[in-house]
């Protein structure tokens, strides 16, 4: 029997419905590439769980919390994932970046171990073994097509770059982005990677102007963003240029690197922001966060929150799976959060809704505008793109 075998007959066997532990796991990047996005992503998960405990969300059960720094390493990622479905047999396992994310898709079919990602790559959901991945908000591609369609809007033909992550995370998305430039009429004019050791982005951004690129949209986290607006800044190109990004790329945590560089970034997230007081789900982060004596600035980020989100949705699977909780009762309690039974804890601006064919949770974005003072601002209501539906259906 090979191991990936071994593991589904360990989860076959695996029964919940007399534990009184359950583990909760996260694997992410706490230290090492993109941990200016996991680190603070790690402790919304882990904040949630424990307040799940101290709210006694599941009854008779107590959630053992856990986080693994895997270091942006899908070979580390790939080795959580199976300690802990066999060692713990997990009901409900919570992932990160977009690498270790497709390296375990063949192993999370065979075990058929409900998967939550960070990641939010639409090719985690497509065919092949996608029965048991799960996005919770919308993918960076409809992120992308949306500030498209917003470009296009604006100015019909314009040229447009793009600065993605030299990975998985970054490069992906591409396809689906020049797919809907091409169909709204727009050009790309250039696709370059950034990582977060880029420190002087000068070379990049006159090769951009000298190309005649009007917008650029970055999909990335907001560490090397910073950087390169900072430097557009120093060369004078923030009023020659519109910069945007997708949702890692943005929110206090860009402002907070980038000062007043990062005025007038557009951005586009599925969450709402610290400064929106007046949402529940908002009131419940600073909530929380208090109560675990999170810093200021882990509570005011947008990928705390993101990890709330996380947690909840695999919590609230686990509490309607009923008396047995199990990698089966909790597959069948995601696909059943429809209609009626959406789930809306209030972090996003829409829903959560899973359906065995729809495994992106909240579907609904808006585009936000950083002010003079930093401040992400909505610009638009929650929405989705009309366009991504056209050049990605969902199969």
């Amino acid at each position: 029997m090979n191991k990936a075998l071994a593991l589904t007959a360990l989860i076959s066997l695996a029964s919940f419905a007399s534990a009184k532990d359950i583990t909760l796991v996260w694997s992410g990047a706490v230290t090492g590439p993109t941990s200016d996005a996991g680190s603070s992503y790690g402790k919304g998960v882990e904040d949630y769980c424990k307040y799940a405990n101290s709210e006694k969300m599941l009854a008779g059960v107590t959630l053992k919390c856990v986080i693994r720094d895997d270091q942006y390493n899908n070979a580390n990622t790939q080795s959580n994932f199976e300690e802990f479905v066999g060692n713990e047999q997990i009901p409900v396992f919570l992932g990160y970046s977009t690498g270790g994310m497709l390296q375990i898709k063949g192993t999370v079919q065979e075990t058929k171990v409900p998967t939550l990602t960070a990641s939010l790559h639409i090719g985690i959901i497509d065919p092949p073994n996608n029965q048991y991945m799960f996005l919770p908000v919308a993918s960076y591609s409809e992120n992308i097509v949306s500030l498209l369609e917003y470009v296009a809007k604006k100015e019909r033909g314009a040229k447009v770059a793009l600065i993605v992550n030299p990975s998985p995370f970054g490069r992906d998305p591409v396809v689906d982005a020049r797919k809907a430039a091409e169909r709204l009429g727009l050009k790309i004019t250039d696709v370059q990677e950034v990582g977060g050791n880029n420190l002087d982005n000068t070379a990049l951004l006159k090769r951009l102007e000298a190309q005649g690129a009007k917008y650029v949209i970055n999909q990335n986290t907001a560490g090397p963003v910073a950087n390169i607006l900072k430097d557009a800044k120093r060369l004078g190109l923030l009023g020659k240029m519109q910069f945007m990004g997708a949702h890692y790329a943005g929110g206090e945590d860009l402002t907070k690197l980038a000062g007043d560089a990062a005025a007038n970034f557009i951005w586009v997230t599925s969450y709402y922001m610290y400064d929106e007081g007046d949402k529940p789900g908002i009131q419940l982060v600073k909530k929380i966060g208090a109560q675990f004596n999170q810093k200021p600035d882990v509570i005011r980020s947008v990928n705390y929150t993101s990890g709330m989100l996380t947690a909840s949705i695999a919590i609230e699977a686990m509490k309607r799976s009923g008396s047995t909780i199990n990698n089966v009762t909790v597959y069948k309690a995601l696909t059943s959060m429809v209609g009626s039974k959406k789930f809306d804890p209030g972090f996003s601006v829409g829903p959560v809704t899973f359906s065995a064919k729809d495994h992106v949770g909240a579907e609904t974005m808006r585009l936000l505008q950083a002010d003079a003072t930093g401040n992400f601002k909505a610009i638009t209501g929650p929405m989705q793109s009309q366009m991504f539906k056209l050049i990605h259906p969902m199969k």
